[in-house]
């Protein structure tokens, strides 16, 4: 047996050498990063919680995540950001779901892979704050 139908049938396996992009489409880079700036704007949002959330999101469906960590429907964005008294400069991190599938949305917001998650919410400087959801 080939190594290359060792990875059609086993992905992800020991000894099948797939790398880890392949394995979690969600650490590529986002095509929307190219015509947003909301991919690279500096700093982070509030911490809304810190643990992340699990959503199956739809093939072909938009979604807004929230970046700022005001929004009432977290992770996703209800225009919070829009409040004058606020004084947000954050905007939200808009994607299309490539395929339905489960993904796991940062809560923290601190995040450098937005809108997922990435462990950010394990360091200690993350932990010692607090956040909005106790």
């Amino acid at each position: 047996m080939q190594t290359g139908s060792l990875r059609a049938i086993l992905p992800g396996c020991r000894g099948t050498s797939t790398s880890t992009a392949e394995q979690f489409p969600e650490l590529q880079p986002r095509p929307e990063s190219a015509y947003h700036t909301a991919y690279r704007q500096p700093g982070t949002g509030r911490i809304y919680d810190k643990k992340p959330f699990r959503f199956e999101v739809r093939k072909g469906r938009v979604y807004h995540w929230c970046s700022c960590g005001f929004s009432h429907t977290q992770p996703f964005c209800d225009g919070s950001h829009r409040n004058p008294h606020l004084k947000i400069t954050l905007k939200p991190i808009r994607f299309v779901a490539e395929e339905t599938r489960v993904l796991w949305f940062c809560n923290c917001k601190q995040t450098a892979n937005r809108p997922y998650c990435d462990g950010s919410h394990k360091k200690p400087q993350v932990q010692e704050q607090t956040s909005v959801i106790k």
